[in-house]
């Protein structure tokens, strides 16, 4: 019977020391951020039981990545819950020039290419280009080139012959 009622006491004792040896929360709470605050100031954590959960808006998948690493990091945490949102930035938008100064370069970039370029003509509408007339099949590239530098919405080019 006393063995008995010294092993619960034992257990007792062990099981309270176990735990009084485990960080607070508040403790890992200050852990965290110190290490997300590195990553990015975007982010913020909460830290309940040993578990962190993560929240904010970063532009970047490594950003997020790097916040899940640094709270893992922390001795005391038992689970990280990664809410961060990765928003990336929109793609610029296409610069389209204005009708009349895209014809006026195009058919200028395309005399310029001399005879090769002779039988071809540029037409402009809404900053699309049409081309028509005919060209050699080893120079499609090229005018191809002049015309995508341009930057028009379209090339529509069904119209262009090609020759040998």
């Amino acid at each position: 019977m006393k063995t008995k009622l010294f092993l619960c006491a034992m257990v007792l004792f062990a099981g309270i020391t176990f735990n009084s040896c485990k960080p607070s929360d508040e403790q890992l709470q200050k852990q965290v951020t110190a290490g997300i605050t590195a990553v990015s100031s975007a982010i913020s954590s909460e830290v309940k039981k040993g578990e962190v959960t993560l929240t904010g808006v970063v532009n970047s998948p490594d950003l997020k990545a790097a916040a899940e690493k640094a709270a893992t990091a922390v001795k005391g945490i038992s689970k990280v819950v990664n809410n961060i949102e990765v928003q990336l930035p929109p793609p610029p938008k296409p610069v389209v020039t204005p009708d009349n100064a895209l014809q006026s370069a195009l058919s200028s970039a395309v005399a310029a290419g001399g005879t090769a370029f002779s039988k071809v003509a540029v037409a402009v509408k809404d900053s699309v280009v049409t081309l028509t007339g005919e060209i050699k099949r080893g120079d499609l590239q090229k005018v191809m080139q002049i015309v995508s530098k341009a930057k028009p919405k379209k090339i529509d080019n069904k119209s262009l012959k090609i020759i040998k």
